[in-house]
């Protein structure tokens, strides 16, 4: 089995700098139908130029599709799976579990990758999802080596792994948290009327990082000392990919659909080599130096980006909580 190196696609110029870097995948997310905010999506026709482009070098594009469509919307859903396997997608990353048996049925041939938003918890999670025809589960980035090993053992589900985790455990799992749909009240209709609603990522809007905010417990007006700590910033992996090689896993997967074209495509650049050298048995020790330039990289741009969506998400709820008055 081929080991994967996917690649994020949140622009057509992120996706074809990410396939010239060593990107043997790229994966999108169609306007109105992914986790993300239209900025970090792409339009049938670049998805279309994209899976062409991918194919004339033997390479394949997957589509996030990954958003919970209301019960009226399931046609649409099945409508956007068939348009993107019409025109070559190879797979598509679906979180609602209700849909696999439906496009499993409908498309035999197509990947169905279980998206890390799908919120899987266990064994028995990848098991379920093994019985409703998936074909690969994303490994939770709040997993580590070990998880990945019990899955290995446990289920014959091909592994995608996020090439970066938590160092810490949060309380947070991708894919079961609505607070930001409690921030951003607004609904949009799509061109293909579909429902945006704008604060909430399971329902074709975006996530606004409340986690990332400051929260602390009170009791009795005084600050609790045991504060929560939503979740922990994820970094970059390093030492863990020759581990994840030797025990099979299929598809490496690199984040950052709404990061800068530069910054991703290096750190695809960087992966392949990684990658490459894992699997001829040389160790990664060499990549330390770049591994750690890389990493304070990432961590400048989440926290650009975590600042703006949380003062975007407080005006918001200023906002409605106006519109609520008046």
């Amino acid at each position: 089995m081929m080991t994967v190196l996917m690649a994020p696609g949140g622009t057509l110029e992120m996706a074809t700098a990410s396939l010239a870097r060593g990107a043997d995948s790229v994966y999108v997310g169609p306007r109105g139908w992914s986790r993300r905010p239209a900025t970090d999506e792409l339009d049938d026709g670049a998805i279309a130029e994209l899976i062409a482009e991918a194919g004339r070098d033997g390479k394949d594009v997957r589509v996030a599709i990954n958003v919970m469509p209301a019960p009226d919307e399931v046609g649409l859903f099945l409508d956007r799976v068939a348009t993107f396997a019409a025109i070559g997608a190879a797979g598509v990353m679906i979180c609602d579990p209700g849909l696999i048996p439906l496009v499993r049925q409908a498309f035999p041939t197509l990947d169905i990758h279980v998206s890390v938003t799908a919120g899987v918890f266990n064994v028995e999670d990848v098991r379920f999802y093994d019985q409703l025809g998936a074909d690969y589960v994303v490994l939770p980035y709040r997993w580590g080596v070990e998880e990945a090993a019990q899955i290995r053992v446990a289920s014959p589900m091909k592994l995608e792994a996020f090439l970066f985790q938590n160092p810490h455990r949060g309380r947070i799992c991708p894919g079961r948290c609505y607070s930001s749909s409690y921030f951003h009240v607004k609904h949009l209709r799509g061109d293909d009327n579909k429902d945006l609603y704008l604060g909430s990522a399971a329902r074709g809007g975006s996530c606004y990082r409340i986690c990332r905010g400051q929260w602390s417990l009170t009791a009795g007006g005084q600050a609790h000392p045991d504060s929560p700590r939503l979740k922990s910033s994820p970094e970059l992996l390093l030492w863990e990919v020759p581990e994840y090689i030797a025990m099979g896993v299929e598809r490496f997967k690199v984040p950052g659909r709404e990061r800068s074209t530069p910054l991703v495509a290096d750190i695809v650049g960087f992966y392949r080599r990684v990658i490459d050298a894992a699997l001829a048995g040389d160790g990664v020790d060499g990549f330390a130096l770049e591994w750690l330039e890389l990493k304070a990289r990432w961590t400048g741009e989440r926290e650009h980006r975590d600042d703006t969506r949380i003062l975007g998400a407080e005006r918001a709820g200023r906002t409605n909580q106006a519109g609520a008055l008046a």
